[in-house]
């Protein structure tokens, strides 16, 4: 188990590479490889986040971080995987798998704090609209300083509550992973399932007709497997 202290710095290394997301630097800190491997780092394997930190830019490699679109935040994604993994054991089976599941669900969680985080900005901008409309420099520096604040206050809390949740429920889902010819290979399987057609749809959705496309695909493959 990681210790309170440990447990701090993995919440403050969450915090920072969030921020390089947007409101400071973007010097690619952020990316899942480069903050899997600080957290891994911090915990004495970064050769272990290296690992988990590389599948999750498969997952990160299609993202598009421009303007206001809405898209996975993966500074503290890659902070809470790197640590699921570690305190799983890399030499765990379902353990890359647990940790990549926990990266996905909080670089969702990160999605959505930011739309939050938005709103807030927004909020205050409308307050300040007077002295912007004026061209106070002291109105511009507030606003950009109070993006920077609340922002890290975002990541604080994205990446503690992912962290709880996940060193909570990681070892009960490991020992319950047991890879054979029984009912327990059943989830692994439907995970896997779930992640590919999650990510085909999701490529898919902007063309003509994906959806009966991608259902056709499902139809035709279903009936090759039960047709064996």
């Amino acid at each position: 188990m990681i210790e309170l202290a440990g447990f701090l710095t993995l919440v403050l290394a969450g915090a920072l590479c969030s921020l390089d997301t947007v409101s400071l630097l973007q010097a690619m800190v952020s990316r899942p490889i480069v903050s899997a491997t600080i957290a891994a780092a911090l915990l004495g394997r970064p050769e272990d986040g290296i690992v988990v930190g590389a599948v999750l830019e498969l997952f990160a490699i299609e993202t598009l971080p421009f303007g206001a679109s809405r898209y996975p935040e993966w500074g503290s994604a890659g902070v809470v995987a790197g640590a699921t993994y570690l305190v799983g054991g890399a030499d765990v089976a379902g353990s890359l798998a647990v940790a990549t599941l926990a990266g996905l669900a909080t670089a969702a969680l990160g999605s959505s704090s930011m739309v939050w985080h938005r709103r807030v900005i927004a909020q205050l901008a409308l307050r300040l609209r007077g002295p912007l409309d004026a061209g106070s420099g002291h109105a511009v520096a507030r606003l950009h300083l109070s993006g920077i604040v609340s922002d890290f206050g975002r990541g604080v809390i994205v990446t503690a509550v992912a962290l709880l949740v996940s060193l909570g429920v990681t070892q009960r889902l490991l020992s319950a992973w047991q890879v054979g010819y029984g009912p327990s290979v059943a989830w692994p399987i439907v995970l896997a399932v779930a992640v590919g057609g999650a990510t085909i749809a999701r490529s898919a959705r902007s063309a003509p007709r994906a959806s009966w496309c991608f259902a056709a695909g499902a139809a035709l493959g279903l009936g090759l497997v039960f047709a064996r």
